[in-house]
This record gives structure tokens, sequence and C-alpha cells, in this order.
């Protein structure tokens, strides 16, 4: 049976309207069976209400890029998951990185705001990886293990995990093939003793000359893609070498 592939678009702070009007014109020539398939964008906010009206189609899904750990409240700046579920919003991205970096999300924090997310049924993708640092000094098992301890909630059935090595976001280095099946595996492992499903995404300069071979790798189905995901016809590429 062939697996099922998400292939999730983070656009970070990127695109104007015009620009992601555009994209969505060209994305949705793209030619691909949609129950094996699932092609998700995610916009920075102020693009969502758009881009929500222009995929009401149902083909090309829509996330985002974060929600808030309460539905509503004195939160100055942020978002409420109810109001991304009002715009069609089935996926949120929640853990990454440069959260955890440039607003000191704590694993507690990304806890809560996957509890939040799945009360309003939207499906977090948690974001975990390790720094360079912590790779050379080979305790990457470890961190990574403690992040999937500490952030997911025990009472989940099923969770998305995008596998993305710090040092290798934006930077165009990827681990070896190798390398990213070891740590799949560890992910895979470690949540099938937690009795939870796991699909495990991989993120890090995915592009669409090494992504035929990431999504081939056992236990990967599918890609956290960045800088890539801007360029519509490169990932109508990826879409289509599915």
């Amino acid at each position: 049976m062939k697996k099922k592939i998400f292939i999730v678009a983070n656009w970070k702070m990127n695109l104007s309207i015009k620009d992601a009007t555009k994209f969505i014109t060209i994305i949705n020539r793209a030619k691909y069976d949609n129950k094996i398939t699932k092609v998700i964008i995610c916009p920075q906010f102020l693009l969502i209400p758009k881009l929500s009206h222009l995929l009401q189609n149902n083909r090309v899904l829509l996330g985002a890029q974060d929600s808030h750990y309460n539905l509503s409240g004195a939160f100055t700046g942020d978002t409420s998951s109810d109001l991304l579920k009002y715009f069609n919003c089935e996926y949120v991205i929640l853990g990454h990185s440069e959260r955890r970096q440039y607003h000191n999300e704590t694993y507690n924090i990304v806890k809560q705001k996957i509890l939040t997310a799945v009360s309003v049924k939207i499906k977090p993708i948690i974001c975990v990886g390790e720094t360079l640092d912590e790779r050379k000094k080979k305790n990457y098992k470890k961190v990574i293990e403690d992040q999937l301890e500490k952030c997911i909630p025990i009472n989940l059935k099923e969770v998305i995990i995008a596998y993305e090595p710090i040092w290798s976001i934006g930077t165009g280095v990827i681990p070896k093939y190798s390398e990213i099946e070891e740590v799949s595996n560890i992910i895979y492992e470690f949540l099938k003793k937690k009795k939870l499903r796991p699909k495990i995404l991989y993120g890090g300069s995915v592009n669409k000359k090494n992504f035929k071979n990431i999504i081939s790798i056992k236990n990967i189905c599918g890609g956290l893609i960045g800088g890539a995901s801007l360029n519509p016809h490169e990932l109508i590429e990826m879409i289509e070498k599915v």
C-alpha cells in the first residue's frame, strides 16, 4: 500500500497578497492524487483570509504557522485557534525552532498550544530537532526524545512530527539520508511505545533535488518545506514527483 505523503509549505514571513494569489493560481495546476498526497500551505497570518477564499475547493489545504495556547484573552499580537478554524485552517505548525528561539517558547507552552489546537480539531505539526553542537556531541537522541516527552500530550491518538535539524534550516546543508533515517526510527519507536500513531516529516533545506530520496526513507511520509516552497514551480515538481 502506498504511504500518504504530506507536503507542507512553510512560507514564514514571505509573499505579498498579490504574489500569494498568483502562487495559488499556479499551484492549483499541479497534477496529483489528493487522496495520496496532502498539500498544505502555511502562510503568515494576514494572508490566511485571502487564501481561505482561494482554496475553497479543498484540494490544497490551509494551515497556520503558530497559534496561542488560549482561545481568547489579553494576548497582544497572538492568534486564536478558534479564528484559524473559522478560516478553514486544518493544520498548524507548533514548536518550530524559530518560535522556540525568538519567542522563548518552552516545552510546556508548546504542549499547551497542541492541546488547544486539538480541542478545535486543528491538526498540529510538531517540530523537533537538534543544534549542530548537540549533533557533534552525539546527544541528539536524548535531545529529541526529551522534546517528544515534554511537548506531546499523552491523550493524542495520532501525531505529526516534523524532524528539523536546526543546523540544516535555511543553510542548504542536509543530513545524510542514513542520519535522517536513524532519527525517524528514533521518533517512530519512541511514539509507538506511547501508543501513538506517528506520521513523520523531514524539514531542513528540502528542495526538488533531494525530496524524492527523502520521502523514500521508510518512516518519512513528507516534508516541511521552507525556502523552496516559495517557488510554485519548484513546489509543483515536488508534488508531482510523489
